[in-house]
């Protein structure tokens, strides 16, 4: 007699997929990991009721894992019992993440099993120490294939060659056009945001997504900075480190002969001056600096009510957007506030600041070349040499814990004070575009909103007041602007 196995086990499902690298941009890899792991769901019975995956990112990138996240958070809150993995090495490789995730899945009381590997339950010691020992050599694979990587990164910069297979951004001319862009609208009171936006507009590929389709929001703030302040950037050799392990922010130390002078990259022709790259290194390097996430308007926040309140963007009952004096600003100022239109006060600002910039003295208006800085790199170099001496130098035991702490105190005061000094020498006048145009109605046409009130508030304070009640046509004279130079 035949008889049919009744399935009692209904746990519920998780699965989750990661590849490193998705070459072709399809997401193919991820998908034949979940059909491996509905495959393995149906075998035991098990419902599959949620799915997260993170594709194209390595293990060691120190990039975040949204769908890892996700699923994490959603283990906390009790949704499933189970997590399917391709391989335990898909789910964790570094070790403090691994620490807090096992903890997660302990009070949690969730298993994972892996479609090629064994199954780990979290709710046992045994399967706890299981999982940290196959963790840990996960971790030593890539720890291993990493220290392989930088013995030939290292033997390529040595050779003065860079490494095949990385090149940066400046491989192409139209990544070596984004960076000159991007370096002349940062010293002229950009943002990185505006050049992020600028990039996607143009199409440039990251050098991490090197092929198939482009993804959304390709760039960041971070990938942007991290190749602007990369001295290869400026044809120099340099050794790259990240100051905390794979997540840390990425770090050059340049290669210098015996002179104390910088070494080009062999055959390698520069996309900046070496100047300019420090000017901008400087300025994305400064203490304090906000990550600007870009501005809306001209004027918001620029111009001035009557009664001195700055003035914000807002929009009106009608749905216009307006330009009004700031409540949440404006104190005990006596009225009345000014509230005006935001185009029409943009239009006409703009016309009287390019007319302006259209007289002959313009060039007159520019700011004087950046003084020399290399007496502040030098000391700025010199201090880094100091303090990594004096770690070297504790470890070793010739000084106390006490005196390194002291030296390490006044040697980053210090490091931050050149820093900042480096970075207000590297702005230049935002009118800089205006010297050698023969049109500035095209020079202004062809600078983002982010230089364009650089432009205005390096030339003039604007000040806005009422229009009058009932006021339907804009009177210029409601608008005043007063030269900064006169």
């Amino acid at each position: 007699m035949t008889t049919t196995a009744t399935r009692t086990d209904t746990r519920r499902a998780a699965a989750y997929q990661r590849i490193s690298l998705d070459k072709a941009g399809d997401e193919h890899g991820v998908a034949n990991q979940l059909d491996d792991q509905r495959r393995l769901a149906a075998a035991r019975g098990w419902d599959v009721t949620a799915t997260f995956a993170d594709n194209d990112i390595g293990a060691l990138t120190g990039k975040r894992r949204r769908g890892y996240d996700a699923m994490m958070a959603a283990a906390a809150r009790g949704e499933f019992d189970v997590i399917l993995v391709f391989q335990t090495s898909r789910l964790w490789r570094n070790r403090r993440e691994r620490a807090a995730g096992i903890e997660v899945l302990r009070r949690a009381a969730v298993s994972v099993v892996a479609t090629k590997g064994p199954s780990l339950d979290m709710t046992t010691a045994y399967g706890r120490a299981m999982a940290g020992l196959l963790g840990e050599f996960d971790t030593m694979e890539s720890e291993v294939k990493s220290e392989r990587q930088q013995l030939a990164y290292q033997a390529e910069r040595d050779a003065g060659r860079r490494h095949p297979g990385r090149e940066p951004l400046t491989a192409t001319e139209q990544g070596r056009d984004a960076v000159r862009w991007a370096a002349d609208a940062l010293l002229g009171g950009s943002t990185v945001s505006a050049v992020v936006r600028e990039w996607e507009r143009r199409g440039i590929r990251p050098t991490q997504a090197p092929y198939g389709p482009l993804p959304e929001q390709s760039w960041s703030r971070t990938s942007v900075t991290t190749i602007l302040r990369n001295p290869a950037v400026a044809g120099l050799r340099a050794y790259s480190h990240r100051a905390d392990g794979a997540a840390g922010r990425r770090t050059w130390t340049l290669v210098t002969d015996e002179a104390g002078e910088p070494v080009r990259i062999a055959g390698e022709e520069a996309t900046l001056d070496e100047e300019t790259w420090r000017a901008v290194a400087a300025l994305l390097e400064a203490p304090g600096r906000k990550q600007s996430q870009g501005v809306r308007t001209l004027l918001g926040g620029l111009m001035r009510c009557a009664c001195g309140n700055p003035v914000q963007a807002t929009t009106s009952s009608a749905g216009h957007q307006v330009y009004r004096c700031n409540p949440a600003t404006r104190g005990t100022r006596p009225g009345p506030h000014a509230q005006q239109s935001a185009a029409k006060v943009n239009a006409y600002v703009s016309a009287v600041v390019v007319e302006r910039l259209s007289r002959p003295d313009v060039a007159g208006l520019t700011a004087p070349a950046r003084p020399d800085t290399g007496p502040l790199h030098r000391e700025a170099a010199s201090i880094r040499a100091n303090l990594d001496e004096m770690a070297a130098d504790r470890a070793l035991g010739l000084v106390t814990r006490e005196q390194m702490l002291a030296a390490t105190r006044r040697g980053t005061a210090r490091l931050e004070e050149v820093t900042a000094a480096l970075a207000a020498s590297a702005q230049t006048s935002a009118l800089a575009p205006f010297a050698a145009a023969q049109s500035a109605q095209a020079a202004w046409d062809g600078l983002d909103r982010e230089r364009r009130r650089a432009v205005t508030g390096a030339l003039c304070e604007v000040t806005m007041h009422p229009a009058g009640r009932g006021a339907r046509v804009f009177d210029p004279a409601t608008v005043t602007i007063a030269w900064r130079e006169e």
